[in-house]
């Protein structure tokens, strides 16, 4: 069921691309926010106090080191993974493929805490969070992959490597022995990757730096939402 649910996303994504790009009507940008604000939600409320029950510093270090891994990966995915596509640097050379190893490579690494932590709750939180996560992004990615090629058949062999991604790096976490031992800290080193992602998502949907009701009503659902995704 999880790995059905995660491909379906990934799916749901693509139909939801492909109405988009008929329906000029209609922004992504909403869906971008919500998704931010439910990752720091569930990195605050779930998988951080969690990793600091050991009141260890160390996982300090590992959630430094996700955000700044996140920082390289963004650079080859040119900022995907939280909303850019950056179609113009690309046009007429091809399929980006340095840009899609980039995304592929950042959806391997943070599924890997689902398959590999032990606490159920957490794992829950972090599933939920991909899944939130990963519509958006499968939004743009087809746009994008539009974009380079007319045919459906390349579009939905790119979008169906980037959906085995996630199941992948689950079975990763699942059966290697490392990861299974280090679960706590991949947790802490995946929440850092979250919170690169979620507040350079949040701020970048602020540069007028006007208050904006719809947008600040949709980061309060998605933190309630967060909240109560998950028993306590």
């Amino acid at each position: 069921m999880t790995y059905a649910l995660l491909l379906l996303t990934v799916l749901l994504g693509a139909l939801m691309g492909k109405w988009l790009r008929k329906s000029k009507a209609f922004s992504i940008k909403f869906f971008l926010i919500f998704s931010g604000a439910y990752l720091l939600g569930i990195g605050v409320f779930h998988l951080l106090p969690e990793v600091y029950e050991e009141h260890s510093h160390h996982y300090g270090l590992m959630i430094m080191a996700g955000f700044f891994v996140q920082l390289l990966l963004e650079a080859m995915s040119k900022g995907l993974e939280h909303g850019h596509s950056h179609s113009e640097l690309f046009r007429n050379k091809g399929l980006p493929i340095g840009v899609l190893l980039g995304l592929f490579l950042h959806a391997l690494i943070e599924s890997i805490p689902v398959g590999s932590h032990v606490n159920d709750f957490s794992r829950e939180a972090l599933f939920w969070g991909l899944v939130v996560h990963k519509l958006p992004v499968s939004i743009i990615l087809y746009n994008m992959l539009c974009e380079f090629s007319g045919k459906w058949y390349i579009v939905a062999l790119w979008l169906l490597v980037f959906a085995l991604m996630a199941p992948i790096g689950i079975l990763v976490g699942a059966y290697l022995p490392l990861f299974y031992e280090h679960s706590s800290e991949m947790t802490a080193f995946v929440f850092g990757i979250f919170l690169h992602i979620s507040t350079t998502i949040l701020f970048e949907g602020n540069q007028s730096h006007r208050f904006n009701f719809t947008k600040y009503g949709i980061i309060l659902f998605a933190l309630v939402i967060a909240w109560l995704s998950v028993s306590h």
